[in-house]
């Protein structure tokens, strides 16, 4: 599991004001291609938010997106997901099914997915 603090800055800039006043965050991790452009996730007392970095065009330059911000009183489920590509590296893939999307978390490591899938169905119930 990764440590806010130990997040790259700019997406700890970007993030720091999407979050509000007493919201805590509950788990931070890795996901996607940890190689190329890893998913940064994060769960708060309140939501679920996923930051990746974006290239411009062909150049090397890249920009932190939100491709992920998803309150829990919209989400209506969430599942744990383990294909096979899945089982071979000891990942899963978390789907969150909201009001109008379908939000993907690919590519998690197992043990950290099956706990991000435990707090957020038990955000949900509350």
């Amino acid at each position: 599991m990764a440590d806010f603090a130990n997040l790259p800055t700019r997406i700890q800039k970007i993030a720091k004001p999407v979050l509000q006043q007493h919201e805590q965050i509950h788990q931070c991790f890795l996901a996607g291609s940890s190689l190329l452009n890893p998913d940064f996730a994060l769960i708060t007392s309140k939501r679920v938010l996923v930051f990746d970095e974006k290239f411009m065009g062909n150049l090397p330059i890249t920009y932190p997106n939100i491709s992920c911000n998803v309150l829990f009183e919209d989400i209506r489920s969430a599942t744990l997901e383990r294909y096979l590509k899945h089982r071979l590296f000891g990942q899963a893939r978390i789907e969150i099914t909201a009001k109008r999307y379908i939000y993907g978390i690919d590519n998690i490591n197992y043990q950290e997915a099956k706990q991000a899938h435990k707090l957020i169905t038990e955000q949900i119930r509350r």
